[in-house]
């Protein structure tokens, strides 16, 4: 069975568990409880000592999202993105085309 939630993190896609509504409705209650859900695994790939998480941005299509969040942690900041997609790759070339539009980056 395919994934339907998958975190990005270190440029590796990673799937979970997860499942798309159960994500969108805890974005719904606060945008930052979805990364709470994959808070250890990110943990466990590399990025230790959490300081603290800030919700950046997010696109949703149809049914499907990403969700991108700024981590502050003891190494310094990286980006890690909750993507529920069947086909996460796309969504991360929509997420970077919306990117480009929204900052007219050519």
């Amino acid at each position: 069975m395919q994934a339907e939630v998958y975190v990005y993190v270190l440029d590796v896609l990673h799937p979970t568990d997860l499942r798309r509504d159960e994500v969108k409705k805890a974005f719904n209650e606060d945008k930052l409880k979805p990364f709470e859900y994959v808070r250890e695994m990110v943990g466990n790939h590399g990025i230790k000592g959490i300081k603290n998480v800030e919700f950046y941005d997010a696109i949703f299509k149809g049914d499907e999202f990403l969700l991108k969040y700024m981590v502050n942690f003891a190494n310094g900041r990286i980006a890690v993105k909750v993507i529920g997609s069947d086909d996460p790759w796309k969504m991360l070339r929509e997420y970077y085309s919306y990117i480009e539009k929204r900052f007219n980056i050519q």
